[in-house]
């Protein structure tokens, strides 16, 4: 039914199963994905809605992946973490910068 998480081939196999979401960029979506991780980014909440309707569809139906609720949702490109790393806004000389942060695991 799966791998056990953390394993060595854990991110093998899931580039393997999802390189077929890697061609959705070329339907207009800009993300990042390493193994089962990603992040797709969006102008608008209503591009950005129908932007994770078309990928929970294409991974339920096409794929036959279950999606996990609890970490996937649509948000704003700050105080969020990928792989570890934390996006956040900052004041830096008066002015809002993005910060990426490494969280030491």
């Amino acid at each position: 039914m799966g791998v056990p998480q953390g394993s060595p081939i854990s991110p093998l196999l899931s580039n393997i199963i999802l390189h077929e979401l890697d061609s959705m960029e070329q339907l207009g979506l800009r993300f990042v994905r390493y193994a089962d991780d990603f992040s797709i980014y969006c102008k608008t909440k209503a591009e950005a809605v129908k932007a994770g309707n078309r990928v929970y569809i294409f991974l339920r139906d096409k794929l036959k992946l279950p999606i996990n609720r609890d970490k996937s949702g649509i948000r704003r490109p700050v105080n969020f973490q990928i792989l570890g790393f934390s996006f956040v806004l900052i004041y830096r000389k008066g002015e809002l910068e993005r910060s990426v942060n490494h969280e030491h695991l």
